[in-house]
């Protein structure tokens, strides 16, 4: 919990991809170099999470005053259980690549659900594995 001036509340981190329009960022948003591209305080717009995005921002810290921005995050996005055979053709696939890095980091997540999906649908197409 954070308190400025008065006014208390409290920051929950948001990927980019759970950001909704009238979120409110709690800190400056920059990019990977520093460049501010959203002051803290200002209403969030469709146009700013298309800046964020091209700008390579993967995730902000909003206010949050009752704690439901986390709560409705969580409860539309679960996170998938995804089997360790799918885990490790995706680590293959960006074995020369540095995971801690938030950009590859979301496209080794992206990979992970993609893998996921197929499996799903080769079990439907061709029944549960044995």
């Amino acid at each position: 919990m954070e308190t400025v001036g008065l006014k208390s509340f409290k920051m929950t981190t948001v990927r980019i991809k759970d950001l909704k329009e009238g979120m409110v960022p709690a800190k400056e948003v920059r990019d990977r170099m520093g460049r501010l591209i959203l002051g803290a305080g200002k209403r969030i717009t469709p146009r700013h999470i298309q800046n964020f995005k091209a700008w390579g921002v993967t995730e902000i810290e909003v206010e949050d005053p009752q704690g439901v921005a986390a709560a409705q995050i969580s409860l539309n996005n679960p996170v998938p259980q995804v089997p360790e055979s799918c885990r490790q053709e995706a680590k293959e696939l960006f074995r020369y690549t540095d995971l801690r890095h938030p950009a590859i980091s979301e496209l080794f997540e992206l990979c992970l659900l993609r893998k996921l999906e197929a499996l799903k649908e080769k079990e439907e197409r061709d029944g549960p594995r044995s």
